[in-house]
Formats: structure tokens, sequence, C-alpha cells
């Protein structure tokens, strides 16, 4: 009943070649209403990667990738109701969130938002606006004429993108301001507006008026004649509306929403309780000062009485990812990782009954809509289509990469006997991280703390290397650009200056003209989101009044290593971090190069088994001997980076990449199960039940007494979906074989990268695209030889 036919129209024959994916991809896009901002949250299993953002299926406003400048609803025949509504409200917007031009730029650059209570003030004025235009879908909706003509049906959604562009424009920006904003002020203001448009967006989402204009739309016979991308938002639109239950019975609807309600808080405290999860605790600063020297562990850390006594041996450590994951790489004292392990994943007890209730909620929402499992209606509209799919391709990788995985973790075992004594015990989920980044370092080598690598990678390098990568593949300057104090979040309340600026690049063609908009917000500082993220401020889109293309904006969310006295202001990092970075960077280009009609195909706001392709084919040129020579100079000397120095470290790269693809299955199992049909039993087990078993099973270490699964937020924002990462990988690394690794700036393969796939977001099926690029079918092939 739900599955609705018209998504037959985007179909294309499936995927078909030698070791291809051909049984687990699907032609359809995922849906673009869904209840949230847009925050592409990057991986848990590598490095510090993580995410808190969330993906909720909500109709009308996909708050996962947002806009906010002004739309227009273009005239026609059938449709003046609607056109005079617009133009009334267009002539009050002067001073609103969406005005497009304005000397006064705010927070984000957004016109108007130069104070925390302006928040409250935008939500109201975005809300009348869209109230406005629900009345003349209404009112055109009595008169027949929402699709009365080919021109009246692409009107009507145009009118939906309006809507959702209004509650975008204002949701996305407090989304960012409350996960990184240094003002408490703000942070708050910000969360209060955000409650508020998500009350008002679960509103949307059962409004059946809007509904049944856009099914006017879908059944008309002006349909077939609309373009692809029109097709698509059409049949994407009405899809996500009935999977909230818009065409159930009022009662039965209501009860849905009451549940997505639920649903919604859980997600929000789950995330909240993430972001608020830190631990202080204090160990010998004999035992953690050959990783992380005490003067920094001071400056950073919030000190306990003991640590600040007089002659006290002791000093305070967070849980704090840059802080945390340092000491268990480098420390090799086994009893501080146990106990920073420990802590760590023991910082959010309290998730663990709110995971029981969201996984209950969303079951329950689910077959409340006919579904069989929150599983089954998460990947309907994805490429793998159904958790059937997905199983089929997290045991083909593991078959792949099972007797690698088993010569690398023996090869761990080896390692830790020989430093910690024959009776040391098995390899503990502390060890993993130590044991091998150590083998790696010799592997490669290099001393593992003092290495010739060292003091070549820095912010600026990297930002180098990003002008350099977007000049020759696409033909675009990246300029920067000073900062107004208005636009800025990392001052707190009453602070003038700080030492760790943000960075504002604006995005040039000489053929397309500007592009968009990249803040860049890379170190950490307190109240700010903990780990690494692409933000989507605002939208590409075409303005349908001027023709006018409202450009996008994005914020690169990290917690890069802060700068210290001793480097002045250089900001060093290490080759993980620069990884990090410029995964980031891929989804930026993403929203900012697509060129899109409706901000609900823009940029990332595309498969969820498939927006990770970009990130992870981006973060490929740190890997290329070409590109490490460019970003790698020392920051000192000037000097680059030793061709033997570059040799090992491309060695390094998948050197035990077994044992991180293992443990990616783990969570992507887990992810499934926890969201996949529930059996009887389901209230005597718990998700640290089932969590341990997945561990067992596939021999993957595990600590007893901790709940790791606890900070895993992207079972809010992926739940059922956690498998997409590994998904994407195969298809990067396949493009990256194929079209970039004999020359990684290669200008005809940059040109067919941005015109065949970041060019059109998801207004294309991504099955089409990567065969247009490819040339071919998709296959597993180079994935499965970078693991063996």
């Amino acid at each position: 009943m739900l599955r609705h036919n018209a998504v037959a129209i985007l179909a294309s024959p499936s995927l078909g070649a030698q070791r291809s994916l051909s049984s687990l991809s699907s032609p359809v896009a995922s849906p673009i209403f869904q209840y949230r901002w847009l925050r592409i949250p990057c991986c848990a299993v590598k490095k510090t990667r993580s995410n808190t953002s969330r993906s909720f299926s909500r109709l009308l406003v996909d708050t996962r990738s947002t806009t906010i400048a002004s739309a227009y609803v273009g005239g026609g025949n059938g449709c003046s109701i609607i056109g005079r509504c617009w133009r009334a409200i267009q002539t009050q917007s002067s001073d609103g969130i969406n005005t497009i031009k304005s000397n006064h730029p705010g927070l984000f650059t957004i016109p108007g938002l130069d104070q925390p209570s302006d928040f409250l003030r935008l939500a109201s004025k975005a809300s009348s606006k869209c109230n406005s235009l629900r009345s003349a879908l209404s009112s055109s909706l009595d008169n027949e004429t929402t699709a009365n003509t080919a021109s009246a049906a692409i009107e009507t959604l145009h009118i939906l993108d309006d809507i959702s562009n209004e509650i975008c424009s204002v949701i996305d920006a407090a989304e960012l301001c409350r996960s990184a904003h240094a003002s408490a002020k703000w942070r708050d203001a910000a969360n209060d507006a955000f409650g508020i448009l998500s009350d008002y967006i679960a509103e949307l989402n059962g409004d059946i008026i809007l509904y049944r204009a856009l099914v006017t739309v879908t059944t008309s016979p002006y349909f077939a004649q609309m373009t692809e991308e029109e097709q698509r938002v059409a049949v994407l639109l009405q899809h996500e509306f009935e999977r909230d239950g818009i065409h159930l019975p009022f009662e039965e609807r209501e009860r849905v929403r009451e549940v997505i309600g639920h649903v919604t808080q859980l997600e929000g405290l789950f995330n909240q309780n993430i972001t608020n999860g830190r631990k202080l605790f204090d160990v010998d600063s004999s035992r953690v000062e050959a990783v992380v020297p005490k003067h920094i562990l001071i400056d950073h850390v919030p000190q306990s009485e003991e640590s600040k006594r007089f002659g006290s041996s002791k000093v305070t450590v967070s849980t704090d990812a840059h802080i945390a994951n340092s000491l268990l790489k480098y420390s090799a004292d086994p009893i501080l990782r146990r106990e920073v392990y420990m802590e760590v994943n023991t910082a959010c007890p309290q998730n663990l009954d709110v995971l029981d209730g969201l996984v209950a909620q969303r079951h329950d929402l689910a077959t409340m809509l006919g579904f069989s499992s929150y599983a089954e209606r998460f990947l309907q509209d994805k490429m793998a289509r159904n958790p059937q799919n997905v199983f089929i391709f997290l045991d083909q990788m593991r078959q792949h990469c099972e007797r690698r995985y088993k010569a690398d973790m023996e090869m761990l075992a080896t390692a830790k006997a020989q430093i910690e004594g024959v009776g040391s015990g098995p390899i503990e989920a502390w060890d993993v991280p130590f044991y091998t980044g150590a083998l790696k370092a010799k592997k490669s080598g290099q001393d593992g703390d003092i290495n010739e690598v060292g003091g070549h990678f820095t912010v600026e390098n990297c930002l180098e290397g990003m002008k350099v990568l977007v000049r020759d593949l696409f033909g675009i300057r990246m300029v920067e650009k000073e900062l107004s104090a208005g636009e800025r979040w990392d001052l707190a309340d009453d602070a003038t200056d700080t030492y760790q600026p943000i960075r504002k690049l604006e995005f040039l063609h000489d053929e397309e003209g500007p592009l968009g908009t990249l803040y860049l917000d890379l170190h950490p500082r307190e109240g700010k989101y903990a780990h690494a993220a692409h933000f989507t401020v605002r939208c590409g889109r075409k303005i349908q009044d001027s023709g006018e293309y409202q450009l996008p904006i994005v914020a690169l969310v990290c917690n890069l290593s802060p700068a210290y006295a001793n480097v002045g202001s250089n900001f060093l990092l290490s080759h993980s971090e620069c990884e990090t970075l410029y995964h980031e960077f891929g989804h930026a280009l993403h929203s900012l190069l697509s060129r899109t009609k409706f901000q609900h195909l823009s940029g990332t706001r595309a498969a969820m088994d498939f927006i990770e392709t970009h990130s992870h084919l981006i973060e490929s040129f740190v890997w290329d001997p070409t590109f490490l020579r460019i970003i790698g100079k020392h920051y000192m000397t000037g000097q680059s980076i030793p061709e033997s120095s570059i040799s090992s470290l491309i060695a390094s790269r998948n050197a035990f990449r077994a044992i991180e693809v293992q443990t990616q299955i783990v969570y992507a199992r887990f992810d499934q199960e926890l969201f996949g049909p529930r059996p009887r039993s389901a209230s005597s087990r718990t998700s640290t039940d089932i969590f341990s078993r997945l561990h067992m099973e596939h021999s993957v270490p595990y600590a007893e007494g901790s709940h790791w699964h606890s900070r895993f937020g992207h079972l809010v924002t992926y739940g059922a979906g956690y498998y997409g990462y590994l998904y994407s990988q195969v298809f990067a690394a396949d493009i990256w074989q194929q079209c970039f690794s004999a020359n990684p700036l290669c200008t005809v393969e940059g040109a067919k990268l941005w015109k065949k796939i970041l060019l059109h977001g998801g207004a294309k099926d991504p099955n089409a695209m990567l065969r247009a690029v490819l040339g071919r079918e998709p296959r597993v092939n180079s994935f499965v030889d970078s693991i063996l």
C-alpha cells in the first residue's frame, strides 16, 4: 500500500557485471523530505569521525539540507491565485531571512540574524509565509487549478519547494548555531527556535491539503511531460508523505503523528546526551606526559582540585576525542589505555534506555505504516532497497576480508605478546588503536612519535591543496574573504577576539560565476559539537522568478588539533586529520557544485547510501603521491615531504584495513538487527546483548562493561543505514581507480565528475550517474583489492 507505483517511473536497469553490485542497488534516491537539518556525519570507526546528526523521515521539510533565499512560484495559466499569493509575500520580505541581497549580513551571512532573539522572530516569520502559501494551495485546489495545465503542475511543485525552503532557511541555521556557537545565549535561542519549528514541521507533514495538491500533479496527464528532475521530486515528495501516514484515516494518522513526536524527542535526547557526555578523571601525570604534555592538558581540560594541589602528581584528563584518541593510539601503557577506553565508552549510560525507547517507537511507527520493521521502511527508497540486500552486501564484504582480518589480528596478538609479555592475554578493544599504529609505523620505518612526516601537514597546507584541487579539476577559484563581526560564531558573550578564527571562502568560476560559500570551523572549543561534520546552512536552487541561482552556504565543523605555542600560528595536523578534513570537503563540494531546480534535490540530498561516495573519493587525494607533494610542506622550512616518507605513508594506507572493515561490518549489522523485525523475546534482549554477541560472532574485541553504542550517533542519523559507509566506499574506490589513479588532477575527469555526478545532487538516479562517470556498471574489485 505504501510502495507507490509512481516510483517505477524512475527505475533503471540494475547493476550487472563481474563482481558487481547488481543485486544490491536500487535506482530510487532517498526521500527528500526528511525532518531535520542536514549534517553529514563522518565515520565513527575511522579516526575520530562520528556524528550526532539526524535525518528523520518527515514531509515537506528535509532540513538535512537547508536553504535560505527567496523562491518564486512562476506564473502560468490557471495559477493566478498562487502567483498573487507569492508576490504578496515577496513584497513583505525585504527584512526577512530569505532576502538574497543585503548590506548587513548577520550570523552565517543571514540578513536579520543579528542577535539571539532574532531566531524566534525569523521562525515566526517563516511559519507565517508558509501559512500564506498553504492557503494559496488550498484555494487553488478548491478551484481545481493545481495541475490543470502543464505549467500549473510545475508551479505547484515549486510552491511545495518554497514552503520547505522557508522553514529550512531557519531551522538549519538554528541547528548549526546550537551545535557550534560559542555563546550559550545563542545556542539556547537557536534550540528554542529549533523546537518551535520542529512542531510546525510536524503540522506540515500532516497537512492533507498539501498532499492532495501533490497528488493532483502526480496523477495529472501532464506528469509524463515533466523533466526527470520534476518527476523525481514529485514522486519522492508523495512517497515521503505516505511514509508518514498521510493517506491513512484521520485517527490512524493522528496516532502516527503522536509516535513521530515521541521518536523526535528520543532522537534529540540521544544526541544531547552525547554532546553533554564529557567525563573528567584524574590519572598520574607521568602516565600521560609521553603522549600529551601536562601543560597542554592543563590548558585544555578543567583540572580537579586534587590535580591543582601544589606538588600533585595527578592531572585531569577528559573524554574529548582529540585527547582520548591520542592516548589510545600512542600510549604504551595498557592500564592507561583501558582506563581511557572505559571512561569514554561509559560516558552516556542514560542513552541505553533512550535507545531502547527509540527502537520500540520506530518499530511501532513502521508497523503502523504497514512495514515489517523500521529497517524495511527506511530502506525502501535507498539504493540497497531492503534489509535482505544489506545483509547480502555485508556478508559479501565479510567473506572478502575474513582471511585478511584473522591474519591481521594474529599480527597484533604477536606484537602484544612481545611488548607486554606472553601472559598479557588476547587483543582487547583498547589495544587495537595502539598496536595497529605501532605496527604501521614499524612497517613504514617510522618511529611513530617523531618521524619525517611530522610538521609537514598543516591547516594552511591543506587549504592550499583544496585550492589546487578545485582549480585543476573544475576550474574553480577558492577566494578567502574577511568575516564581518556579525557572521562569526566562535566568540562567546562579550568576547572580542579568538585565537582560532573561522575561515570563509567563496567559490568562483569564470563561466558559471559565484558558486557558493564555505565556512571552516576547524578547532575545538567549549560548547562545540565534538566531532567532524558538514552542515548545510542553505541549499542551492533556481529561483523561478528571476532565473538567478540561490547560492549554497555550507560549513565544515571539525575538532582538529589546536595550535600550540611552540608552532606559533601554524596548526599542525596528523595525516589522519588531513584525511578527515578532505572527507568533509568532499561533502562540501557536493553541496556547492550541484545546480538543481529544487532545493529538495540539492547537493547531498540524495540517496543516503550514495552520498558518502563523494567524501570517500575526495579523501583519496591525501593518499596520492602527487597530491601529497602539494600538501606536505614543512611548516618551518617549507621543504616538501621526503619521497621515502610518501612511499611509507602510502604503503601503510591499507595495512590492517581488514580490521577496520570487519568492525564496520559489526556496526552495520548491529544497526540492521536493532531496527529489524522484533522477535517475541525482544523485551528480554538488550542492545548491549546484541552488540556484544555480534562482536563475538565476528571475533572483534569487545570490552565487557562498556557500551560504545550509547555514543553511536549514527543510530539516530543513519538508523538502519550505517551500511552506507561501506557501500559508498565501494563506489568511491571504483571511481578513483577508473578515473583518477593515473592522473589525480586530470581536468577531463574532473569535469566529468562535476557535470555527471556533483552537478545533479539528488536529481538523477545514482546508478545512472555512476555509469555515466565509469562508462560501465560499478564493480567491487577496487575496494576488495585494497583490503587484500
